[in-house]
This record gives structure tokens, sequence and C-alpha cells, in this order.
């Protein structure tokens, strides 16, 4: 190729491949000496996604360097594709085993760079058991009602009810960082039903809890 100007040479050359140049020109020529690039990373990207579960995710490993690029991710330090020339992973429904620490390695003929990690959380809202509690406590001593199990996450709102009433602290009855339920120096008047509704901000959804009956001895 007999190409008189080396900055067309050197922009014919970046159209196909990021590479380093040296260009010599002589009174007729020019001509090109090209050096391959190592990958490198392009953006940091972000180090932390929420996902809703059943949505789509979509992580992207922006790399330059000398093509061919090969691109491998891992999740929690585990295989999750081969080296592929695709710069996206994507899962197309997300589960909530699919969260962790995702990674992306890029190689070509010259070597290879790690990405950094990306912690992907799904949110979700489990459901509560179906089974009712029943709960004895003598006269005069606290009764402490744990809220019932719920998988959820991020953690939910929990709202405590009585016989259908929605239960408001003050200085007998106290509602725990853990939502236990504590109502101090029982009387007869404390017996009743008792449950839970909660709510995940994130998902937007809603349980409500199996009843737990207090009985006063």
């Amino acid at each position: 190729m007999h190409v008189h100007s080396c900055v067309a040479l050197e922009a014919q050359w970046k159209r196909q491949d990021p590479v380093s140049f040296q260009c010599f020109r002589t009174e007729t020529e020019a001509e090109l000496v090209v050096s391959e690039v190592a990958p490198y990373l392009r953006g940091g990207g972000l180090r932390q996604q929420v996902v809703l579960e059943g949505n789509r995710l979509v992580l992207t490993c922006l790399a330059g360097g000398s093509w061919p690029l090969q691109y491998r991710w891992t999740l929690n330090n585990s295989d999750v594709t081969g080296w592929t020339p695709q710069y996206r992973l994507s899962v197309g429904s997300l589960k909530r085993t699919d969260a962790g620490l995702y990674q992306c390695v890029v190689r070509n003929r010259m070597g290879a760079v790690i990405h950094g990690r990306t912690e992907v959380q799904v949110a979700f809202m489990g459901t509560f058991s179906a089974e009712e509690q029943r709960k004895t406590v003598t006269q005069g001593r606290a009764a402490i009602i744990n809220q019932p199990p719920l998988a959820s996450f991020p953690r939910p709102l929990v709202t405590w009810y009585k016989d259908g009433h929605k239960i408001i602290p003050n200085n007998q009855i106290a509602i725990t960082l853990d939502n236990q339920l504590v109502v101090l120096a029982t009387t007869a008047a404390d017996a009743g039903r008792y449950h839970v509704e909660a709510v995940n901000e994130m998902t937007g959804e809603n349980a409500t809890s199996s009843a737990v009956y207090l009985s006063i001895s």
C-alpha cells in the first residue's frame, strides 16, 4: 500500500483496531509500523445493582485493545460463560440464586485484564407460613411475640395488629428493631389475636401473617 500521508494512514488503521503507530515517511511514501495493544478497561461501571426478581439483568464489560477481544464472566468466582466475543452478560429472568459478585475478564493476543466486581442483589418478597401460633403468659409478666419468619430483600416494613387494630407503641407496648412485639406487665385485656403486615417498598409487594393467639393465665 502506497500512502503519501502518515495522518491518512493512521486514520485508516484506527477505524479497524486501536493500536499503536510509528509512521516513517520518505519522499514518495509513508510506512506504518503497527504495535498491538493489550486489553484495557474503559469506564468503571456500576459497583452495585439491585434488580427485581424475575426482571432482566444486563451487565457490560467495556474494554479496548487490539482485536479480537474475548470476554469471560464469573459469578462468585465460578465461570458462568466461556470465552466469548460478547461484552454483555444478560440473564433473562433473575432468580434469588443469581445474586452475588459478578466479574469479567478480557483477553487478546497480548494479555488479559480483570474488571472490578459488581454486586448484584435481587429484590423479592416471600410469604409467611400458614401455620397459626399460640402463646400463653402469666398475668403481670411480659409477653414477647416474635415476628413470623418472612424471607425478603430488602427488609420489609412491618406493622403489628391486635384484633384487627393497628398497634401504636406506648409505655406498655414496644416494638424492637427485630420487629418483636413486647407487651409489658400483661393484663387480661392483652389477650387476643395478633398478626403482622409486611411491605417491601422496592418490589411493592405486601404479605399478611397468620394469627398469633396470646392467652393470659
